[in-house]
């Protein structure tokens, strides 16, 4: 078939054929719509998904020191670009930002009230908050009433808040906000003052707590006291050591005056050793009908039996946490300390047990000359200060043959203990017992890994450690894998991004933050002043001692090697 060759404009149109000029136009195809949209319902069903499958807020650490393009802080800007995507996606992607909220600056506790209060806003913003953390966030003098001021405004816009925690910055810790000169403030966060605005607030519907307890002061525990009072749903309870190192003058408060106050719902409860006075105000002045679970953080060895005999009847796990990654060698000797002997008298319901002794055999020997048997023990994980590189060598450091030679193998007092022990190496979450839980293993050669505070952890049937020494044991790394690794990082970690003033401003992490009210000018701005200014002073030898101080917004890859970070 031939076809007709192609022919100049005017010939054509000298044509018979072409009747019009219409005929020489381009045509156009028929558009045709898109699909049917889904269902608003489906859409949510797919983001609640997908918020159930987020990182769990042990995964990745929202430390400032680890900078910018931290896990913590790629997770963050991937939810934000969600609510990004396009007009029917932003509000399920809103609900999930706005799900749990952590507050690493002045401004940003600035900014999220002004979110929160706002009258114009179309959208209830403050109904997707179920969690407010306050993490490493220094509070300089000239701004802590008005941070207190700004705080209250967030709690008091929060009504299904379940839950608050506050780890302050590392300076308030060490004593360093006392140094002569220094401009960080101390009083905001104080336990009365947190009663203060968390009276106004949401207080009645929190299910879980997490607060610095001053370890020396009675007067703190009044404080805690009145806002233990106005929880009464509350189902967590975890209390970190604050230490002050010139305790100012205060009245010597009598713990044992103070009404008795039943927590009705609270089931478990974290809390320091080195909180002095906490074992003498949980005995008179708490009642914990259903505590079920307990942790000693920063345990040192001393006998918490009088704390057990009070609270421990219905306890199934028990974890004695110690006080560091290198504790010193007496906590694992801390068997002889707290009479084992007794603890099926005090804990008979106990499933789940996590000390601090290597050596297994002593503890199964007390339980064996116990005058009543651990029916329900089930798991027995121990700290270990150094770990043998193989199960066999672990094993045998817990001399558990001495054990079956003395007694013949005898356990009729923890029948259902089997050989479930394990050892943990990993000292970085006061939760790794139960993050790991021995439950999570079908088999008993399965391996799982899991990431904590960015950490990959491995766990075994008998062992709980970081990933990098069960790689060294268990395979080895090709010469051009262990060379392959990124040589072009950033090297300066300077953070660049600053976000306009919006709904989600208080994820900004811009260098300077504006003053609350002050229309967001980040040209004078007192908290960038002040960061400035404590900025050489953070670097310095002084500073530099702490082994997770928060650097200020400028990074420096060599003060960054100096404090150990890599």
């Amino acid at each position: 078939m031939q076809f007709p060759a192609m022919m100049p404009e005017d010939t054509l149109r000298t044509e018979k054929s072409v009747e019009s000029k219409k005929a020489l136009r381009m045509s156009h195809s028929e558009i045709y719509t898109s699909q049917p949209e889904l269902p608003p319902e489906v859409l949510m069903i797919i983001f609640d998904d997908l918020a159930l499958a987020a990182p769990a807020p042990y995964e990745h650490s929202p430390d400032l020191v680890l900078g910018p393009h931290s896990p913590w802080m790629e997770q963050l800007r991937f939810q934000k670009g969600l609510a990004l995507v396009c007009k029917r996606w932003w509000e399920p992607a809103t609900r999930i930002l706005y799900h749990r909220i952590v507050l690493r600056r002045m401004g940003q506790i600035s900014a999220l009230a002004r979110t929160l209060s706002a009258m114009d806003a179309e959208y209830d913003f403050s109904a997707c908050i179920k969690h407010i953390g306050i993490h490493d966030c220094a509070i300089f003098e000239p701004f802590s009433d008005m941070m207190l001021e700004a705080l209250r405004s967030i709690l008091r816009h929060c009504p299904n808040l379940q839950s608050f925690s506050m780890m302050p910055h590392f300076n308030y810790g060490n004593g360093v906000w006392q140094w002569l000169g220094s401009s960080l403030n101390i009083s905001w966060m104080s336990l009365e003052s947190l009663h203060g605005i968390m009276r106004e607030g949401p207080a009645a519907n929190l299910r879980h707590l997490e607060l610095r307890l001053d370890t020396d002061s009675r007067a703190a525990f009044v404080g805690l006291y009145h806002i233990l009072s106005e929880t009464s749903q509350l189902a967590s309870l975890k209390l970190e050591p604050l230490y002050v190192r010139e305790m100012p003058y205060e009245e010597v408060v009598d713990l044992s005056t103070l009404p008795t106050l039943s927590l009705p719902a609270l089931c478990e409860l974290q809390y320091s050793k080195r909180c002095m006075w906490f074992d003498q105000f949980a005995i008179s002045s708490l009642q914990l009908p259903s505590l079920t679970s307990l942790t000693f953080l920063n345990y040192d060895g001393h006998s918490p039996f009088s704390f057990l005999a009070a609270h421990g009847s219905r306890l199934t796990y028990l974890h004695f946490y110690p006080q560091s990654d290198n504790p010193p060698i007496s906590v694992f000797w801390s068997s002889y300390f707290m009479d084992l002997q007794e603890l099926a008298d005090v804990c008979p319901m106990i499933e789940h047990l996590v000390i601090c002794t290597f050596r297994i055999s002593d503890v199964l020997t007390q339980f064996h000359t116990s005058a009543k048997p651990l029916l329900h023990l089930r798991y027995l994980d121990t700290w270990a200060r150094t770990l043998s590189r193989t199960r066999e060598g672990a094993m045998e450091e817990t001399e558990l043959q001495v054990y079956d030679l003395m007694t013949g193998g005898n356990r009729e007092k923890f029948p259902a203990l089997g050989n479930n022990f394990r050892f943990l190496s990993h000292h970085g979450h006061a939760d790794l017992p139960k993050i790991c839980h021995p439950s999570a293993l079908t088999d008993d050669d399965e391996i799982r890994t899991v990431y904590i505070n960015d950490v990959c952890v491995v766990q075994t049937s008998w062992c709980v450690r970081p990933n990098e020494d069960f790689a060294e044991l268990h395979m080895e790394v090709p010469e051009s894998d262990a060379s392959g690794e990124d040589e072009e990082q950033d090297p300066t970690f300077v953070f660049v991004e600053s976000d306009d003033e919006d709904r989600t401003s208080w994820i900004s992490e811009a260098t300077s933050d504006s003053e609350p009210g002050s229309g967001g000018s980040d040209d004078e701005s007192l908290e960038d002043a002040c960061e400035t200014w404590n900025e050489s002073e953070m670097l310095s030898e002084p500073y530099s001692t702490g082994p997770r101080m928060a650097l200020p917004e400028h990074w420096d890859t060599e003060a960054v090697d100096n404090l150990g970070l890599y």
